[in-house]
């Protein structure tokens, strides 16, 4: 879960860097954020996939 969040991250520092010329600020704030709001959506999708499984096993 957490490498996902990381190679998320790095693409989008590396593009946005490439891309829009970021300073190294810029980009560890980008890199930040977006780690950030990959984890934890990832986090919650496997929450909610195994909240799910918890019903369909518990109704049989």
């Amino acid at each position: 879960m957490l490498a996902i969040g990381v190679a998320i991250a790095a693409i989008c520092t590396i593009g946005g860097t490439v891309v829009l010329g970021l300073s190294f600020w810029s980009a560890l704030l980008l890199y930040s954020l977006s780690g950030t709001a990959a984890t934890l959506f990832v986090a919650w999708r496997r929450f909610r996939c195994a909240e799910l499984n918890e019903k369909r096993v518990s109704h049989g």
